[in-house]
């Protein structure tokens, strides 16, 4: 006890550590509890009258004063209904926390319904009708609801990829029906434009449409992007909605629409072509034919390959994922017209990307999903595989592997029955940015309330992580306390593994308000970059695009759409010729790795070393 009341005697308020003032609460209370069972009054009565005003006064010192003031009748009632005791063992700034957690909290569950399709109450008082298009890949249901979709007076495409927007945009243009492409990389109006094709980030709730079509809706378990297909499926206002889909999309795209109310019909497709799983397990790169596509899971290993089939002679198409999109599309045009033999890519080639794959090879079985490696899933192996034997080019597409281990585990994913799915992604609702408190917060919250089945919240860590790099410039950020010009920037889409591309984003977001236009990108040479120059500035353009669309600001489009085309000409120019360089070879002794070989040693060069 004398311990104690000479060392809060000499402590000052706001300079005594956190850890110190939660060890004075301990030992406070324990010799309460102790008082308290051998009943020494006197021990009472000295903790009760000198210990614990100096415990509160120097608790008092670690906040802040708009924190004080909000110390009141509210504040205690919350502690003594929900935390009795504590005081006598946290800290006021402990339990400060705590109390905000509860009041945001509690104002979450006031403001966000129940129900998530309650959000949209000008959709729920429409009669929508949607027109399920299930099947699985090369079985005709997109094509059938475009050709709805060509008739409509307003309507609207809404699909996963920017290729595919773009697809649909030169479909239905040739076909006489005016139509617009809207992307979050650029925006291509016609004039007297009926139909809008648009990935599914940019839809449109405040339109009335006549027809809209959602593609590739199973989708909507995407813990990244799934909230975009669940959003368009309970908010779209439009009366004919046609949604193309998985057979395993079927219970979840019911369960929600009759959650809104709405009717539905279905429309069951099998596949135009046969598939057929190989007996002989594939080899590299003895077994390449012309109208392979060889599948593997990251750029390095896509570059890897495509070197190796140079250095034979055969030519190849790339296809992965930080490939510009205009790039892609041209790659995706020389395996159409013949001028390559083959095309290696990611899983990117299973996004309802129509090309003329004969056959469908797994180079790897397993993934990395940005946590750790893993087998690849039955739907999947079954969204990859389906695109071999395009219809009307083939009679009959085939799928293989290379190993006989790999090849007996593709088959029995090809043919296993694909589990239908149970979440449902779910966005974060902008009218909780009205909530007091930090941004950080709030979004952290929002996310630990569980929702109601099948319904699941959407990963927030990439928003999260450019929060925090946000913060620690605050005071050069205009706008960092207005939390919806703040969430506005830190849910730009961009590459956060891309140093640049987020040391540029954090730039935007100190020098916006500086002129009407954001600063231009700048290109960063270097001799050894290669090619990944070229795609981060390419990364860069965008971010410079969707940033000034966020902002308000102006885009010079003039040297937007020359700087684009400058750099996919230099990245054609890398992938024409100069795959070879790419080729995994020992650092040491310059010895070929195997494919998909993790290190870049050799066993013989590491064992020496």
């Amino acid at each position: 006890m004398k311990n104690l009341q000479k060392a809060l005697r000499r402590a000052r308020p706001s300079r005594v550590p956190i850890q110190n003032l939660e060890d004075y609460h301990r030992q406070i209370k324990n010799m309460a509890i102790y008082a308290y069972r051998k009943k020494r009054d006197a021990l009472t009565l000295t903790i009760q009258i000198e210990l614990l005003p100096k415990l509160v006064d120097l608790d008092l010192g670690l906040l802040l004063k708009e924190q004080k003031e909000r110390l009141d009748g509210e504040f205690l009632s919350y502690l003594k209904r929900k935390l009795p005791g504590a005081l006598c063992q946290e800290t006021l700034f402990t339990l400060y926390a705590k109390f905000r957690q509860y009041k945001v909290k509690n104002k979450i569950l006031e403001l966000v319904p129940s129900r998530p399709e309650m959000e949209f109450p000008e959709v729920r008082r429409m009669q929508r009708h949607f027109i399920l298009h299930i099947g699985p890949t090369n079985s005709g249901k997109t094509f059938r609801s475009l050709e709805r979709l060509k008739t409509a007076g307003k309507g609207v495409y809404l699909g996963p990829l920017r290729l595919l927007a773009l697809e649909v945009y030169e479909q239905i243009n040739a076909y006489g029906v005016p139509c617009t492409m809207l992307t979050g990389q650029e925006c291509i109006e016609e004039e007297n434009s009926r139909i809008t094709a648009s990935t599914i980030e940019m839809a449109d709730f405040d339109e009335e449409y006549d027809i809209a079509v959602i593609d590739e809706a199973q989708l909507v378990a995407d813990t990244d992007r799934g909230h975009s297909w669940t959003k368009a499926i309970l908010g779209l206002c439009a009366k004919e909605i046609h949604i193309c889909m998985s057979p395993a999309a079927e219970p979840a795209m019911i369960h929600l629409i009759e959650l809104c109310g709405d009717d539905y019909e279905i429309e069951r497709y099998e596949r135009k072509t046969a598939l057929l799983c190989e007996d002989k397990p594939f080899a590299f790169p003895e077994d390449v034919k012309p109208g392979d596509a060889l599948i593997v899971f990251s750029k390095k290993s896509v570059l890897d390959v495509a070197g190796r089939l140079e250095e034979q002679g055969i030519d190849a198409s790339v296809i992965y994922g930080s490939l510009p999109p205009e790039i892609r599309r041209r790659q995706m045009h020389l395996f159409n017209k013949g001028k390559t033999r083959v095309v290696v890519a990611t899983d990117a080639i299973g996004m309802g990307l129509n090309l003329p794959v004969r056959r469908i090879v797994f180079l790897q079985a397993e993934k990395f999903d940005g946590v750790g490696r893993r087998l690849l899933t039955v739907s999947e192996v079954r969204q990859i595989a389906g695109r071999a034997g395009r219809f009307g080019i083939y009679n009959c597409g085939y799928v293989n592997a290379m190993g006989e281990e790999e090849l007996e585990f593709i088959r029995e994913h090809y043919e296993a029955k694909e589990q239908p799915i149970e979440e449902v992604n779910l966005g974060f609702p902008q009218l909780l940015l009205d909530i007091e408190g930090p941004l950080d917060e709030i979004l952290k919250i929002w996310h630990s309330v569980t929702p109601s089945a099948p319904f699941v919240k959407e990963n927030i860590d990439e928003a999260l992580t450019l929060y925090e790099q946000a913060k620690k410039c605050r005071d050069q950020i205009e706008g960092f306390e207005d939390k919806r010009i703040l969430y506005r920037m830190i849910t730009c889409p961009i590459d956060i593994k891309d140093r640049k591309v987020v040391s540029l984003w954090l730039s935007y977001c100190k020098n916006y308000t500086a002129d009407v236009s954001l600063e231009r990108p700048r290109l960063e040479y270097g001799r050894r970059k290669g090619i990944q120059q070229y795609e981060t500035y390419y990364k860069q353009l965008d971010l410079y695009y969707q940033f000034s669309h966020r902002m308000q600001k102006v885009i010079e489009e003039d040297w937007l759409n020359e700087e684009r085309n400058r750099t996919e000409m230099m990245i054609m120019k890398y992938l024409t010729k100069g795959k070879t360089d790419y080729i995994a070879r020992c650092r040491y002794c310059g010895k070929l790795l195997p494919l998909g070989a993790q290190f870049q040693v050799c066993d013989r060069c590491f064992r020496r070393k």
